[in-house]
């Protein structure tokens, strides 16, 4: 006996011989009777068919009408269906808008457009006509088509509140945009006030009647949301409204209950008309939702993504958390906005719903994300979200909680710098210390973000360059170290250099060490080698050591970041675990190393930003005068000579006779000359006998080859 399987793959054989007409008219009669998964099934050899038929689709009704059947019920998304596709659309545009433009925006051989959303294009596209009342989703302002532009792939719109006239690509057109034929009834429709409001039932009849495409009831209901709320109804009226007994009857899905709802879509429709605070949920309805989201697709449109959001925040307190941890479990690390791991390598784009969520379901919409993830796990969130979050967020976590997420960051953005800055009077030291430059001038580098991050970076800027209360508490964060604050800025991205100059004269107004250091010529010259003039005593300025010393001290912050803060947050949760942190030692054992810890990070990100890394390979010396970089053999007054190496800050050490030219005995033989006797910081004098270059082997170890 034959199945229902293998006669449509027969038939589908058949309709992929040539001239076999018939074949391809009874396979386009056929998939219209069968079962989606049934086509599905076939999708191997419906990719033959296609391959087979190649741009034959473009001259036969029959076989165009095939492919967009298929494409409205997302049967199969392959390369030779998508070529099938688009040549599809060239034989369903009307003449007046068909051309090689038009079809491109269609998106057919656009992989990143969904083919149920190119088929949605298409019979939009064979609707599309002059005179056609337009309605902008985004804008949400109507409009008439007054002309099609098939040359540049546009259509110029007439707005009906301000006679402007628009050019809108097609592309966005169909994507942002519902269309309808022009009539009386329409007319009124678009001029609703509240004294002529209708029943629900009579714009849903009219909407429905008048669209030049397929629009939803779910459509229809956003579309007199948007139009409606609030300029005539409240939100609240507008959903009584809507589900008032003069609703139309396709209304009656709505009656299903919440938990048995078979996609997201249904979910959110059934929700809607709800107070959230009425909605209850036991285990078995749990469990109902929780097998719904554990078979969720792992790609989701924005669209179906802020949907479920606003689900999971509508239903929040619906239940204790116990069972609210039974249905939400499923979504971590199925869902884009909820990863499976927290850390700084999410995509942004990612975690978008969190700063498109209104203020009404953010709240339960964290709430339910509490659930899901620890308490570090949310700040850690907190420390990568936009600000709007991160503003409430911080109301539910412990300043405890915020300082760990911060130390454990690698780096901060805009967001979380300007929530610290914000919140300085109850932060301690060891929070508002990550205000410096260094961490300004990383997060205001950063390039294309996404306009839900871009804005706190447009403040952040704002606030370092024209508030004066921010650049004092920057420039006290930074201390003694000011050439860091130069270093900083001269490292800023998307800053022209006028503007970095700009910003160092606004803040030498605060710091005379600042102007000092910018009028001496230093702030000009801080990435700058030592001295050209050999012998010269080096200025005030960068510190300076050995390409060695410099990598030891670049391996000993990431080992503080990469090793030693993970373990110590590790050891943080572990001592939160005990209970009261009133006698909590190991608790208390953390805090403290933790606190070490971030003094010592610090301490090296503002070392590293500013420390001069010198290849003594290379360093020509004076043979004259004692300079970095050079060998001394001195002579003490009883007879005895010895050879000291001057060098880096941090290559000190007295067991081998090398001395740092920072610390006293070095800075009392810097620009020595030869016969000339010096008095020692411990009030011994010594007779400088000879000045040589370092041995090359010594060099060597300070600068060891790449």
């Amino acid at each position: 006996m034959i199945t229902e399987q293998q006669a449509l793959d027969d038939l589908i054989v058949a309709a992929a011989q040539e001239n076999n007409d018939a074949a391809v008219i009874k396979l386009l009669s056929e998939i219209k009777t069968c079962d989606v998964k049934l086509l599905k099934d076939a999708a191997a050899n419906f990719d033959f068919l296609f391959e087979a038929w190649d741009d034959t689709v473009a001259k036969f009704d029959d076989k165009a009408a095939v492919c967009l059947y298929l494409a409205e019920n997302s049967v199969l998304d392959t390369q030779n269906f998508r070529t099938a596709l688009h040549n599809a659309v060239r034989k369903f545009l009307p003449p007046y808008i068909s051309s090689p433009g038009i079809a491109k925006t269609v998106g057919a051989r656009d992989q990143s457009v969904p083919v149920h959303d190119v088929a949605a294009r298409i019979r939009k596209l064979r609707k599309l006509k002059t005179n056609a009342f337009v309605y902008q989703i985004e804008s949400q302002s109507w409009g008439r088509v007054v002309n099609v532009d098939k040359v540049v792939a546009t259509i110029a719109v007439n707005t009906f509140a301000t006679g402007a006239q628009l050019s809108i690509p097609i592309a966005n057109a169909l994507a942002g945009c519902l269309f309808f034929e022009p009539s009386v009834e329409m007319t009124s429709i678009i001029a609703t006030e509240k004294r002529n409001l209708k029943p629900a039932a009579f714009y849903h009849q009219k909407l429905e009647k008048y669209s030049l495409g397929d629009l939803s009831e779910t459509k229809i209901k956003d579309l007199l949301f948007r139009m409606f709320v609030p300029q005539i109804l409240s939100q609240e009226e507008f959903a009584k409204w809507w589900a008032s007994a003069d609703a139309p009857a396709a209304t009656a899905p709505r009656q299903r209950a919440f938990q048995d709802a078979r996609s997201i879509l249904e979910l959110s429709t059934l929700l809607a008309p709800l107070d959230p605070a009425a909605v209850k949920v036991d285990m078995a309805a749990a469990q109902k939702l929780s097998k719904l989201f554990l078979h969720l697709k792992p790609v989701m449109s924005p669209k179906d993504l802020e949907m479920l959001a606003e689900c999971i925040a509508m239903l929040a307190d619906s239940a204790d958390a116990e069972t609210l941890k039974v249905m939400y479990q499923p979504l971590r690390g199925k869902v884009a906005f909820w990863p499976r791991e927290i850390n700084e390598s999410i995509p942004l784009k990612q975690l978008e719903i969190w700063g498109r969520l209104s203020v009404r379901h953010f709240t339960g919409f964290l709430k339910a994300a509490s659930l899901v993830y620890d308490r570090l796990e949310i700040a850690k969130l907190a420390t990568i979200l936009p600000l709007r979050c991160i503003s409430i967020m911080f109301e539910s976590l412990t300043v405890d909680d915020i300082s760990d997420a911060v130390f454990a960051a690698n780096s901060l953005n805009s967001d979380i710098l300007l929530a610290i800055w914000k919140n300085r009077a109850k932060f301690p030291h060891e929070l508002t210390s990550f205000l410096t430059m260094a961490n300004i001038s990383a997060a205001l580098s950063v390039e294309g973000l996404p306009k839900e991050w871009a804005a706190a970076q447009r403040e952040l800027k704002k606030s370092l360059f024209d508030k004066a209360d921010f650049q004092k508490f920057v420039l006290a964060n930074a201390g003694s170290n000011i050439p860091s604050v130069i270093t900083a800025i001269q490292r800023m991205r998307n800053m022209a250099p006028g503007e970095c100059q700009s910003l160092l004269v606004k803040l030498s107004r605060h710091s005379e060490a600042l102007k000092e250091q910018i009028e001496s010529g230093e702030g000009r010259k801080l990435l700058a080698a030592q001295d050209a003039e050999a012998g010269k005593k080096p200025k005030e300025g960068p510190p300076m050591t050995s390409i060695r010393s410099y990598k030891g001290l670049v391996a000993e912050l990431d080992n503080i970041v990469k090793v030693q803060v993970p373990e110590n947050n590790k050891a943080i949760e572990h001592a939160r675990g005990f209970g009261d942190f009133r006698e909590n030692a190991e608790y208390d054992a953390a805090k403290e190393r933790r606190r070490f810890l971030q003094r010592r990070r610090s301490e090296l990100e503002m070392l590293i930003a500013t420390v001069q890394p010198i290849d003594f390979r290379a360093i020509r010396i004076d043979p004259e005068k004692v300079s970095f970089g050079t060998m001394v053999t001195a002579e003490s007054p009883d007879g005895k000579t010895t050879d000291y190496c001057i060098v880096g800050a941090w290559d000190g050490d007295p067991d081998r006779n090398l001395v740092s030219y920072k610390t006293k005995f070095g800075e009392t033989l810097l620009g020595a000359k030869v016969g000339e006797t010096v008095k020692l910081p411990d009030g011994e004098t010594i007779t400088i006998k000879k000045i040589s270059p370092l041995p090359d082997a010594l060099a060597k170890e300070l600068s060891p080859e790449e």
